[in-house]
């Protein structure tokens, strides 16, 4: 019963306190409904110089809500830059404008920190406008946005500009003016003009013989008869100000220079027709350009350098410089090209994800023929597009001006359920009145249904672009497809520059990309037919062209050829580069044999500017005749001599001769093509202190020794530098530490800078020979000596090796064999004693006495015959000699190269390795198993006998 008095006690506080709370807020009602705008779009106009926006119609909104109450009044106005709601602050603080209550009118002003507007910055905005009532934060609500478009209107600010505050005609004597040639220029930047084109131009020098029309064409109304005017011009702009009067620019000097005749040309002090006798040729090595430099300063100088065959075979293959399929992968592909992409996709969010191509991968431009092809998924986002009125562009890719202009080039977008393709002509540097089909548009439901689709353009413009999608032609229809047909773009300065976007298009007034995609994409792909660049393949299969090589393009200097190098075209900006351009141009044939057999012709045509001039002047052609006869025999010099020698080491401290039977053979005709210029002799190892080179002096030819080797130099016939090379000696002083000695010859010729093959003598040191050889001379150990009288005591390789060792060959062998005979006759003669003995023992009849008297006379008979071997009195210590090894290899191979002589030596399993010094250390130990060698003194020793000539 408490329980129960106490719960109806609390329920009734509590409707007291909602009754109170609800007396005092008699305005917190529900906010039903969004404000409402006067209209869809607005107008305003504000000048340069103003900063309150005039509106047409009255900006204005109501709200359906009790007008008493704050739901119902309209408490201020918001400015965006889109119509959809999902907007960065940053963006929206860029906005100049601001909506201001004044008078209870709603005012659409600059912002009070942005400085006053400039049309030629920028001349039209487009925002979007709505309205917001006065509501709390949370609970307020908002109208519809509407289209706000604000022009910028000109105020005449900008007088005139000259392009150049001086001018400089040069007039050669009786030469007129005409439009191209004397005309002046100047500008005015006011955006309401819209080409900056200015009315009229005015002399306002009195008293001169020169007349201006509104163009800036100066004409000569009188005979020149000085050699220099000077005036000045005025330019007056097109554009009233408010009294009226029209602004003029500063005057421009006008300087017109009468200039004695001057004919500028190409001339060239070599004659008119070249020989060709080898693949390439240099056509201008002595080219003089004259352009007349008191007359005309140098600011662009371009030629043409072209080939004429005059019927005679190029051997150019042109079929393959014709064209082939490129392909463009803007977006890459998977794998599997017909499948629906599962990895290479780029998913774009419809606001800030874009991507701009680089003009090096893909430049924009689009032939007539080509073909689109790639996967596209999107949907049609209500939110999205409600909040456009379905009339923003989305695009796939788009081709725009760079610079000043909106202008769109080329595109891919979709708009609503629309697929358009927009392919604009031009730009062109005519107005043209024709129209062309311009806009391709396709309504198509698969570009909204949220789905993998493949899209294929195949483009044949202007006349068919067919659509597929999944591999299946749109038919087109009266009421799925129409073509739209617009005037081509023209030419407007500075819009030469394009920019080529992915999932965007760039806005250059704007200076952002805009009207962006919203979908995924993958192997976005354009393939078209191209001309081919100037291929390797295409320029090898010419086989005559010209050639500028061994030239770097810098600074001031281009040249650039056709495809098959026939033509070049030169461009430098001084005199001096383009004559040094000329001067590297190469006639090229690699016909083989060299041919054909004919004449061509090479022209330069030269076309000059001079700096202050309008017009350019024309060079007289330049020819060149090229004739082709038998290709040229080149000039060959041969070395030819032994290349391998076997010495004793003691003949080494007299000295050897090292090519001494060397011949130096040419095919030159002339006698004085095949001088010598230069021989270098290299050693390996480098000399020692002990060793020397010996070089007699020439009159003709110096030479340099070093412990590397030598150089001889001068300019000397074939048979001066034979005969010298011949008289190089050798000489060791000391006993060499190695066996195996290299020294290597090569000469150079003076004509065409020939050079010889390579000379490699290898000189092996016998170390076991024991005999020396003759004394060659008594030297001082220094490397340069003085050669007087040392060629008559030098051993030559060829004749007094070999004499020596016939020498000492010959009587060791007669020792040896007459030695052989007698040891055999006495071990004849021993056996038939022996047998005689033992027949005595085996008759017992016979005297016992005289048998064995008879035995010992036989047995000292024999043991006499053994103790007076002659052997044993002959024996000396004197060094063991190796016959054998006395021997001079000799190489008879003429002209052999190094690389030759390795591998005969590598191969030859006889001789040892040339560079080998433990090879030899061991072939020459004691106890060699060397059957030439007999180490045993049991028997006849041939190393026991002394022979051969002795030492005097």
């Amino acid at each position: 019963m408490i329980w129960s008095i106490i719960l109806v006690v609390f329920i009734a506080l509590t409707n007291t306190q909602q009754v109170s709370t609800e007396t005092k807020s008699p305005r917190a009602k529900p906010n039903l409904f969004d404000p409402v705008l006067s209209a869809n779009l607005y107008v305003g106009h504000v000048k340069e110089n103003e900063r309150i926006v005039q509106l047409q119609p009255r900006l204005s909104a109501s709200d359906a809500d009790p007008s008493k109450t704050v739901n119902g009044k309209i408490c201020g106005y918001e400015l965006s830059l889109y119509k959809h709601d999902d907007i960065l602050a940053e963006i929206t603080q860029s906005i100049p404008f601001t909506v201001e209550i004044l008078n209870n009118q709603p005012v659409i002003q600059l912002k009070s920190n942005t400085d006053p507007l400039d049309c030629e910055i920028k001349q039209i905005h487009r925002l979007f406008i709505r309205a917001y009532d006065c509501a709390a934060t949370e609970k307020r609500r908002y109208s519809e946005r509407s289209a706000l478009i604000i022009t910028v209107d000109d105020v005449n600010e900008y007088a005139p500009v000259f392009t150049h505050s001086n001018y400089l005609f040069k007039l050669h004597q009786d030469e007129t003016c005409d439009a191209s040639s004397c005309r002046i220029e100047a500008t005015d930047d006011d955006c309401a003009n819209v080409d900056h084109r200015v009315c009229g131009y005015e002399i306002i020098t009195s008293n001169v013989p020169f007349a201006i029309d509104s163009n800036g064409s100066i004409s000569i109304t009188k005979p020149l008869d000085t050699d220099q005017y000077d005036f000045e011009v005025i330019a007056i702009d097109c554009f009233p100000a408010s009294d009226n009067s029209r602004k003029v620019s500063q005057p421009a000097r006008v300087t017109f220079k009468i200039i004695k005749s001057c004919k500028p040309n190409i001339n060239d002090n070599a004659p008119s027709e070249l020989i060709v006798q080898s693949d390439h040729i240099h056509l201008f090595d002595s080219v003089n350009v004259n352009t007349c430099v008191e007359s005309c300063n140098v600011e662009d100088i371009v030629g043409t350098v072209e080939l004429h065959s005059n019927g005679l075979d190029s051997g150019c293959k042109l079929d393959q410089c014709s064209s082939t399929d490129r392909e463009y992968i803007l977006l890459e592909k998977d794998g599997h090209t017909n499948g629906i992409p599962s990895s290479k996709i780029m998913t774009f969010n419809g606001y800030n994800q874009a991507l701009t191509v680089n003009h090096s991968q893909f430049s924009g431009h689009l032939n007539n023929e080509f073909t689109i092809q790639m996967w596209m998924k999107h949907a049609n986002d209500g939110n999205h597009n409600n909040n456009n009125n379905g009339n923003e562009k989305e695009h796939v890719f788009c081709k725009s001006d760079e610079k000043l202009k909106n202008r769109h080039h080329t595109a891919l977008f979709i708009q609503n359920n629309y697929l358009k393709l927009l392919i604009r002509k031009g730009p062109l540097s005519s107005k043209s009145q024709i129209k062309y089909a311009s806009e391709w548009i396709w309504k198509i439901s698969e570009i909204n249904d949220n789905k993998w689709h493949s899209y294929k353009f195949l483009v044949n413009y202007p006349d068919k672009i067919d659509l597929y999608i999944d591999e299946r032609l749109v038919v087109p229809t009266k009421d799925t497809f129409r073509i739209i047909e617009d005037l081509p773009l023209s030419e407007i300065p500075g819009t030469q520059d394009t920019i080529f976007a992915l999932g965007a298009c760039w806005h250059a007034r704007a200076s952002r990309l805009v009207q962006h995609f919203r979908g995924q994409l993958s192997g976005l792909i354009i393939t078209q037919k191209e001309e081919l660049p100037r291929s390797s393949n295409c320029i090898r299969d010419c086989q005559q062209y010209l050639d500028i090589p061994d030239v770097q393009k810098e600074a001031g200097i281009e040249f650039m050829s056709n495809v098959n190098r026939s033509m070049w075209i030169i461009r430098t900006d001084n005199t001096e580069a383009y004559a040094k351009l000329l001067k590297h141009v190469v006639y090229r044939n690699t016909f083989q044999p060299l041919g054909p057999q004919g004449q061509r012709t090479v022209s330069i045509n030269t076309r000059v500017k001079c700096s202050g001039e309008g017009h350019t002047n024309d060079l007289p052609t330049f020819t060149r005749q090229v004739s082709i006869i038998a290709p040229k025999i080149p000039t060959k010099i041969e070395l030819k001599s032994d290349t391998s020698y076997v010495v004793p080491e003691k003949a080494m401290n007299q000295g050897i001769y090292l090519y001494r039977n060397l011949s130096i053979y040419t095919n030159a005709i002339k006698r004085n093509q095949g001088d010598i210029s230069d021989c270098s002799l290299r050693a390996k190892p480098a000399l020692s202190n002990s060793e020397q080179l010996i070089i007699p002096k020439d009159e003709n030819l110096d030479h340099t020794i070093t412990t590397e080797g030598a150089v001889i130099t001068g300019i000397g016939s074939i048979d001066a530098y034979q005969y010298l090379l011949r008289q190089i000696a050798y000489i060791s002083r000391n006993p060499v530490t190695y066996v195996d000695r290299a020294f290597t010859l090569v000469c150079n010729g003076v004509y065409d800078r020939v050079v010889t093959n390579e000379i490699r003598v290898r000189i092996h040191v016998e170390k076991q020979i024991a005999l020396p050889a003759p004394v060659a001379a008594a030297l001082s150990n220094k490397f340069v000596v003085s050669n007087d009288g040392i060629n008559e005591n030098l051993i030559d390789v060829d004749e007094d090796i070999y004499t020596t060792k016939r020498s000492v060959s010959d009587l060791p062998i007669a020792v040896v064999i007459c030695g052989s005979i007698g040891l055999v006759g006495v071990l004849v003669l021993y056996l038939v004693v022996r047998m005689r003995s033992n027949n005595r023992q085996h008759h017992p009849s016979t005297n016992t006495t005289d048998d064995m008297h008879s035995q010992m006379e036989w047995e000292d008979d024999i043991g006499l015959n053994i103790t007076v071997n002659p052997l044993d009195e002959t024996k000396k210590s004197v060094p063991q000699v190796n016959i054998h090894n006395i021997e001079q290899t000799r190489n008879t191979y003429p002209a052999s190269s190094s690389d030759d002589d390795d591998d005969e030596y590598q191969n030859d399993g006889q001789n040892r390795n040339e560079y080998s010094s433990e090879d030899d250390e061991e072939d020459y130990q004691p106890h060699s198993k060397d059957p030439r060698k007999i180490d045993h003194q049991l028997e006849w020793d041939d190393a026991a006998i002394e022979y051969g000539p002795k030492k005097v």
